[in-house]
């Protein structure tokens, strides 16, 4: 027992552990003190990373930057949803090349395959050191993959730095943050730019010599070369024909990468922008020599580099889609567009998100059309496989329920257990069930077209006249074809690579030359540009989509008159009334492409008014009167009564295809009415605007044939 002095000295001095366990107030001091340490930590590296990833640019705002790199970079951002999943992205593409070479390399240098049937451990048959033993074709290809690994990383590393300053733009200009950018509309960001850029020119003293932007200008900016190459296509400019196969034409991703450099590093200079001397039509020549001598020597290039790309491509289509295969065997037979039918499908200042949900609408129209037409000989075929091997997995799978002994030791043929047969004729009857073809009790491929064409706005002649026939149907096939055949495409397609740049495209070379001669135009504040990009109807309206050309005809008569008369041409009356019909067919775009791009862009970006010296204003005026005068519920007493629309149907089928397809249109219309007024959006509108277009064109060539 403590003394009284003990007993004074442990008041006045308590015990340190005391006051550890008992003085709550004390320990919660404490431990805020530690919490608060830890917050000021963080919150100093996240300014530091916050510095460094929104560095603050020279100059006093980022609109003065108008160049197509740019814009190009601020909407690569936004499809690509932000900075973070743009690094995300470029880091999994570089590891999975990395996993591709590596796994490739363990496969065929590192395992001694002789050695499997005597072992049951990796450890067994793994060759000792097994990289210093490669051959030197595995090193070789080794080192070219490696080279073009680093290549790929020092790009991702500049693009990441670039991409810094987009960041800035969008967060700290525009006031976007990238959480917001994964459900913002592209149309709402337009507006955006151009309210801060209408802010920051309302801030400089001389705003004469500042001009107006506005979507159509930023569109421009964005696609001025992606508008060239959409236009060379449509104008057949550029065929990708296999060398003595004229008929059949192949383009592939390393393809169409090879011809865009060829043109894009040739015509346009640093700043994205037409080199003057390229609309010299002295140089015509000349350029289109140089342009012919580019391809040959990628073409060589391609060559050289083949049995690199061929390697790589089999290795990662077999890694990319071999568990796809495994599992679910019938996805690799599904659908989708090929390269060269998206280039010809899509629009001109069309933007790739656009166009993908565009073309995702037309899927199931498709799929559908080419239904009507199933190879019954393959069919009846595919039943017997798929009866017989659904019979023998029904076996199997009930004798392996009785006796589990059966399903992990019986085997069948020597080194095949019943789990081996499982596997196999599961997939057989997966793939060919997949190829039955359902019995359609309607017979209708031209409607079916029709829907089809709605939404891909490429429509030939011949397809509006033969959707029945089987030529049609292959054409279209070939367009919309299996997964399957498209990766196959992909390989043998490095192989004709070479030869199609080699021999094909330098034939090519002096039409690309006049085209950008012939069609190249220069956009106030933009540069120049393609000149159906800017929806030019004075000079590319076509009459057979609505577009009225009376006015135009006399300019374009007095050009020729005037030029016959220098070349002192004889019967110069005729031969000018030549010259004028063929040069203005030579001016419109094909299966009216910039009529219906137009269209669409309006339909998109609403805010915008086109330009009255280009006649768009007049165009857009006729196709809404149009409405008005085809289908008076477009009136605002009918808005009032959209039930009055519903349950319209086509008319009876009549012996006259072009009626037929007429009576459609107004389907169409009716059908894309009913559901604007209960859905309200702009994929709507385009409908109602193709179908409108699809029948001012019928209308004219009932006329014409008349």
């Amino acid at each position: 027992m403590p003394s009284q002095e003990e007993y004074q000295l442990l008041i006045q001095e308590p015990d340190p552990t005391t006051l550890l366990y008992n003085n709550n107030e004390g320990v919660t001091s404490g431990r805020d003190n530690i919490i608060n340490s830890a917050k000021n930590t963080i919150q100093n590296y996240r300014k530091k990373i916050n510095a460094f990833l929104l560095p603050k640019p020279k100059g006093s705002d980022l609109l003065k930057d108008k160049s197509d790199e740019f814009y190009q970079e601020v909407y690569d951002y936004y499809r690509r949803k932000g900075f973070m999943c743009i690094v995300l992205e470029r880091i999994c593409h570089l590891i999975t090349i990395a996993f591709v070479i590596w796994f490739s390399v363990f496969l065929f240098g590192c395992i001694d395959y002789s050695l499997i049937s005597e072992n049951s451990q990796l450890s067994q048959v793994l060759v000792d050191q097994c990289v210093y033993q490669l051959s030197w074709k595995i090193k070789f290809f080794l080192s070219g993959f490696i080279l073009l690994w680093l290549y790929l990383f020092s790009n991702y590393f500049s693009e990441f730095l670039r991409i810094r300053k987009i960041h800035y733009f969008y967060n700290c200009k525009l006031k976007i943050k990238d959480k917001d950018i994964q459900s913002i509309s592209w149309n709402t960001v337009i507006k955006k730019i151009i309210k801060l850029y209408n802010e920051e020119k309302a801030e400089l003293e001389d705003q004469s010599e500042v001009e107006e932007l506005d979507a159509h200008k930023i569109i421009n900016i964005i696609m001025r070369k992606e508008n060239y190459f959409i236009a060379l296509i449509n104008k057949e400019c550029i065929k990708f024909s296999i060398p003595f196969f004229e008929s059949k034409q192949l383009l592939t991703n390393i393809l169409e990468w090879n011809v865009q450099w060829c043109i894009n590093n040739f015509v346009f200079d640093k700043d994205g922008h037409v080199k003057e001397y390229f609309l010299d039509k002295d140089k015509k020549l000349n350029l289109s020599k140089s342009l012919a001598q580019r391809f040959q020597f990628m073409g060589i290039v391609n060559l050289i580099l083949l049995p690199f790309l061929l390697v790589f491509t089999i290795a990662y289509s077999f890694f990319r889609y071999s568990e796809e295969i495994y599992h679910q065997p019938g996805s690799i037979m599904k659908r989708t567009y090929s390269l060269l039918a998206q280039w010809k499908f899509r629009q001109f200042n069309e933007l790739p998100h656009d166009f993908e949900k565009r073309m995702n609408r037309s899927y199931e129209s498709a799929m559908t059309y080419l239904s009507q037409f199933p190879n019954s000989r393959f069919s009846i075929v595919s039943k017997l496989i798929v009866f017989i091997s659904g019979s023998i997995i029904t076996v199997l799978t009930i004798l392996t329920l009785i006796d589990q002994e059966f399903f992990n030791s019986f085997e069948i043929t020597q080194g095949c257990s019943v789990l081996f047969y499982i596997g196999i004729f599961t997939s057989i009857l997966a793939f060919t069930k997949g190829q039955i073809s359902e019995d359609y009790k309607e017979y209708d491929p031209q409607t079916l077209m029709e829907n089809v064409a709605q939404e891909t706005h490429y429509y030939p002649k011949k397809w509006r006249e033969e959707a029945y026939s089987d030529e049609v149907k292959s054409e279209f096939e070939s367009y919309f074809d299996k997964k399957i055949y498209l990766i196959l495409r992909d390989i043998y397609g490095l192989i004709l690579t070479p030869f199609i740049l080699m021999i094909t495209l330098p034939s090519c070379s002096y039409k690309i030359i006049n085209f950008f001669e012939e069609f190249t135009v220069n956009l106030s504040s933009v540069g120049y540009v393609c000149s159906f990009a800017i929806f030019d109807f004075r000079n590319h309206g076509n009459p057979d989509y609505g577009y009225n050309v009376e006015n135009n005809m006399e300019e374009i008569k007095e050009e020729n008159e005037s030029e016959a008369e220098d070349e002192n041409e004889e019967g110069n009356e005729h031969n000018v009334e030549n010259k004028t019909e063929n040069r203005k067919e030579n001016k419109y775009s094909n299966e009216g492409k910039m009529e219906l791009s137009f269209l669409d862009f309006r339909a998109h970006y609403d805010s915008w008014i086109p330009n009255k010296e280009t006649g768009g204003l007049e165009y857009s005026n006729y196709i809404n009167n149009s409405k008005m005068k085809r289908y008076p519920m477009f009136s605002s007493q009918m808005m009032y009564h959209p039930t009055s629309i519903k349950g319209k149907e086509p008319e009876e089928s009549s012996p006259n295809p072009n009626v037929n397809s007429m009576m459609y249109s107004s389907s169409l219309i009716f059908s894309a009415m009913e559901d604007m007024f209960y859905n309200n959006n702009n994929i709507n509108s385009s409908r109602i605007n193709y179908a409108v277009v699809n029948q001012i064109y019928h209308e004219r060539q009932n006329s014409v044939n008349n």
